[in-house]
């Protein structure tokens, strides 16, 4: 099993999507940056999800690290809960088990966070980025900025009005920090940990289309939604 630390944790909940999760795996595939490993918490699936994720482990195609561990169900906020406490990489960044990412999505926000001053960069829980639909249009309303700009979850929402399906990744050891809480029942609103993070850090959001994001009624994974 490789324990070496790595710059990104690409992080897939799952939960009987055997069906769509090749999506994840082709675009992991297909990136231009290397230093990441992807971490699948199976939520209880019931379909040949198992099965599927090991035969990519023994593929000659798979040049990246595939980590795969099953729990019983117990809704989203656990599964994700358990990714962070498992990851090995310094920034987390989930992608939904239907949805895509471009070759260079990594390479992107590698590039953007190193692009923050060193000694700016504990003032930040991460980078987030626009999302496009499967014909390239993008999701809800970009940044009100040419490339980018620093500021937060809440004052993208509530000051400039920002709407739409967002996609970045954010510090390991700040999700730590803030775990969902697993003692309410049902669904947790991801809202409920974003804007505690947003109370304490910044986040570096960039005018560029780095997911592609499948508008179907079984796509209910988001990751952040401004709408």
């Amino acid at each position: 099993m490789i324990k070496d630390k790595v710059l990104f944790t690409v992080f897939t909940p799952t939960y009987n999507r055997a069906n769509v999760l090749h999506r994840v795996y082709e675009s992991l595939c297909a990136q231009t940056f290397r230093n990441f490993e992807w971490l699948i918490v199976d939520d209880g699936s019931t379909d040949n999800t198992y099965e599927l994720v090991k035969s990519w482990q023994n593929s000659p195609k798979t040049w990246f690290p595939i980590r795969y561990i099953r729990q019983e169900h117990g809704h989203k906020k656990t599964a994700f809960n358990r990714g962070v406490k498992e990851a090995r990489g310094e920034l987390f960044l989930p992608l939904n088990s239907d949805d895509r990412c471009i070759p260079h999505a990594l390479e992107r926000f590698a590039y953007h966070w190193f692009n923050i001053p060193e000694k700016e960069r504990s003032k930040f829980a991460g980078v987030t980025a626009l999302c496009v639909d499967e014909k390239g249009n993008i999701i809800g309303t970009p940044f009100p900025c040419k490339h980018w700009m620093d500021s937060d979850n809440l004052e993208i929402k509530y000051r400039y009005k920002v709407k739409g399906d967002k996609w970045g990744f954010i510090r390991t050891d700040i999700l730590r920090q803030f775990p969902f809480p697993e003692h309410i029942p049902g669904h947790v609103p991801e809202s409920v940990v974003w804007s505690q993070i947003a109370r304490f850090y910044k986040t570096r959001f960039v005018n560029e289309p780095l997911r592609i994001y499948y508008c179907n009624a079984n796509n209910r994974n988001k990751w952040i939604d401004y709408s």
